[in-house]
């Protein structure tokens, strides 16, 4: 540690130590942490806006200027800390997040268990059928004395269980294509891909476009004020609108054989192949147009009418530089995709145009 950092450091212990005095509890550990907590970890954390910081600060310590500073007043502080860090949009979209991966990983789980169920069914059908066949085949030659009769109803048994086994072949393939969707797509957002299969699928693009010395592009797409049409209109209808949403955006990328995912909450991204950040804009654009006019008109009982929500979104786009990272890029189309929304929103911006000081 250089010697303003270690001058700066005690500087800042002397004013937590300052603070502890003035609500009477100095060298008192556990405030202590809170008082630290609260001065350094807050401000560098990027859960919260600045506004939302001082906020946080303000609050705990009006509830410190409060007597006495007990362990029944240490509680009550630790639970707000709690409140405020559980409580952020950014921790409330991880949990979203999460819960989708459960849905997901539940969906598959289930249906691997009905497949291996089904296996167990399907093979004890056929040790069945076999034994049946053995048992009828032997009656046959037992019974009938006619050799030509013999052969043909063996044959019709034989037919018989090939017919079943090609149509237990067909529902096993079907099966297959089941579980490789249930894996690989959105639970709520059936037309994207989920998370999981986005990471695999980028990675393996941009070993093909170096390979091939070719373009890829990634863009970023976020719902603006997303977070005010579900606490306006509930979640049911955000969800509404977020199955809009993905609908155009796949439509869209199919055109150009793009390959739409979920990132989390309302992020979306699309991996363009093939495409250099110019066409990606143009594409984009068409995207942000397409979504601004088509309102969404939510679903509600009764006689009430509801007027349709109108979303627009924020696009970053980004192309793939020599040796970037899968998550490199990811990062730049996202910086872009941000300052689309502080130069207004419903806005695309390519990160060539950023300002150096808001490159990746």
């Amino acid at each position: 540690m250089t010697k303003s950092k270690s001058t700066h450091a005690s500087h800042g212990l002397d004013k937590v130590h300052e603070i502890l005095e003035r609500f009477g509890v100095p060298g008192d550990a556990d405030w202590m942490a809170v008082v630290l907590f609260v001065r350094n970890l807050v401000g560098e954390m990027d859960l919260f806006t600045e506004k939302q910081k001082a906020a946080i600060q303000a609050r705990i310590f009006e509830q410190m200027a409060t007597k006495p500073l007990n362990r029944q007043r240490f509680d009550s502080v630790i639970s707000s800390i709690e409140g405020f860090l559980l409580n952020s949009s950014k921790v409330a979209d991880l949990r979203d997040q999460l819960k989708a991966e459960r849905e997901g990983s539940s969906a598959l789980y289930s249906e691997m268990n009905r497949v291996v169920q089904e296996i167990q069914a399907s093979s004890q059908s056929r040790q069945t059928s076999l034994q049946r066949m053995g048992k009828d085949t032997e009656e046959l030659i037992s019974n009938e004395g006619n050799k030509t009769e013999v052969v043909r109803r063996f044959r019709g048994m034989i037919t018989e269980m090939v017919a079943q086994a090609r149509e237990e072949a067909r529902s096993w393939e079907e099966r297959a294509k089941q579980m490789e969707r249930t894996a690989n797509f959105d639970p709520l957002l059936s037309e994207l891909y989920s998370r999981r299969a986005l990471d695999a699928q980028l990675e393996a693009a941009i070993d093909r476009a170096r390979q091939n010395n070719s373009a890829l592009s990634l863009m970023f797409l976020d719902v603006d004020h997303f977070k005010t049409v579900n606490d306006t209109f509930g979640h049911v209808t955000g969800d509404g609108v977020l199955r809009v949403l993905s609908a155009i955006v796949s439509a869209h990328a199919s055109q150009f054989k793009g390959y739409a995912a979920r990132f989390g909450g309302e992020e979306l991204v699309v991996i363009c192949e093939g495409l250099d950040e110019e066409t990606a804009v143009v594409r984009a654009e068409a995207i942000r147009l397409d979504v601004a006019n088509c309102p969404f008109q939510p679903q509600i009982e009764g006689p009430a009418q509801v007027e349709p929500v109108c979303v627009t979104v924020s696009i970053g786009v980004a192309q793939l530089k020599p040796r970037q990272s899968a998550s490199d890029l990811i990062l730049a189309a996202d910086q872009a995709m941000y300052s689309a929304k502080i130069n207004g929103r419903n806005l695309v911006m390519g990160h060539s145009k950023l300002t150096p000081g808001r490159s990746a």
